[in-house]
């Protein structure tokens, strides 16, 4: 008994030594003080703050007349808005198209990506606090050459596509050439994936004069919204490759590569401190989403215009933790597949109390036997299990599919209607 409590002494000494060696490097030579801070305090390094929210900005590319790039005055090609609950140990991600128009606070109006390349990540900031009444605290501007560069660090990571994704650009020197579903990724690959936006439509020939291309096989993976979609879904894919086992023993290697590729006012003890607090499930169960609106030309120019009531709704909710804008945010549809009468405006009326907002109450084409709750997008999965949870409903579904105009649709089955009819509700 005796040499199995010394075993297992030594094997905690070596354990607390592997630690120390590892994120001391991370933390920058860090004191033992300062360490245990980090483990034990994480909140010390955010004065005492239980949300921390940080801008993260990918700068675009721009093209000298040779077609190298370069990146002075370059406009910012992602723009999300991380939130980190460190009470709750939750991460939440909403994207900001980069072509959403605004009106600065240095008084242009215009793209949002354009208060980057005039003001830099401050007049982004500010711009992002002025519209939505939020406090950013930190940032953190991605150099272009860091999305390669970090997965690659980490070995490949793995993402998955609805459709296949091809597009060559031999000038900007892009080439996209993934298939369809799950797969694991390199560094180059990665750069295609958050890239992306259309497949080509042309093609050059040898005396370099467009050609169109006909007939073209469009893509689902097309457009800015699929494409902010996969810039979250990237970030996710990130922070679960680098706490896989193999990548913690490499840590502070990986940590020397972000360094280099990240510009943030963040210190290394706060971005280490963020990640003990936080841990692999609360960065890899990032809830992420991007701000509702609609796209279109003005001036020959286009935008994409905001829909302001739920935009705010969804900041006050995901960048603020305000739960009550949360449930005012979702669309729900309810319908009544139990042919039962009266179930699915009493069910909408329960929602109600709990402060959802349902638009939709109707009779379901089909009789089912068994009701089901159905959301589209991850971003109101925890929405879509609490009315499923206060229902009492037993099937839970994803489907990014589904032609209804509503975020979470109710089917109420004659299993969940009789359940009603026989406690009066």
């Amino acid at each position: 008994m005796r040499i199995v409590r010394w075993v297992l002494l030594l094997a905690v000494l070596v354990g607390v030594g592997w630690v120390y060696k590892t994120v001391s490097g991370v933390a920058g030579n860090a004191s033992p003080a300062t360490l245990f801070r980090i483990v034990q305090q994480p909140r010390d390094f955010f004065l005492g703050k239980e949300r921390v929210n940080v801008l993260i900005v990918g700068k675009d590319y721009n093209r000298d007349a040779r077609g190298m790039p370069y990146t002075k005055n370059a406009r910012a090609d992602t723009i999300m808005l991380l939130s980190l609950d460190l009470a709750k140990r939750q991460a939440a991600a909403v994207s900001v198209p980069r072509d959403t128009y605004v009106v600065a606070p240095d008084g242009v109006g215009g793209k949002i990506n354009g208060t980057f390349s005039r003001g830099g990540v401050e007049l982004l900031k500010q711009t992002l606090e002025r519209t939505f009444g939020l406090e950013i605290d930190h940032h953190a501007v991605i150099k272009d050459t860091a999305i390669k560069n970090i997965v690659d660090a980490l070995g490949g990571v793995w993402v998955e596509t609805i459709d296949e994704m091809h597009y060559d650009d031999n000038w900007g020197g892009l080439h996209i050439h993934l298939p369809k579903g799950r797969q694991f990724i390199n560094g180059e690959q990665a750069v295609g994936f958050v890239r992306f936006r259309e497949v080509n439509t042309y093609k050059l020939d040898r005396w370099g004069n467009r050609v169109p291309i006909y007939p073209v096989k469009h893509s689902k993976e097309e457009g800015d919204i699929r494409r902010t979609e996969r810039q979250q879904q990237l970030v996710r894919s990130i922070a679960q490759q680098a706490t896989t086992p193999q990548n913690l023993l490499r840590l502070e290697a990986i940590a020397d590569v972000v360094f280099r590729e990240v510009e943030t006012d963040l210190s290394r003890p706060q971005i280490l401190a963020l990640g003990v607090r936080l841990g692999r499930s609360g960065l890899g169960d990032l809830q992420s989403t991007t701000l509702p609106g609609q796209g279109g030309y003005f001036g020959g120019a286009y935008y994409y215009n905001l829909d302001r009531e739920r935009s705010q709704a969804l900041v006050d909710w995901l960048l603020k933790g305000d739960e009550a804008a949360g449930r005012r945010l979702v669309r729900v549809n309810v319908y009544n597949a139990s042919r039962l009468g009266g179930v699915a405006r009493a069910t909408a009326g329960r929602l109600g109390q709990q402060g959802y907002r349902v638009q939709r109450t109707d009779t379901a084409r089909e009789a089912s036997e068994v009701s089901r709750v159905v959301y589209k997008q991850a971003a109101f999965e925890a929405r879509a299990r609490e009315i499923q949870q206060f229902l009492g409903i037993a099937e839970l579904h994803k489907d990014p599919d589904s032609p209804e105009e509503a975020d979470v649709i109710v089917t109420i089955g004659k299993d969940l209607g009789q359940r009603m009819l026989a406690s009066g509700r």
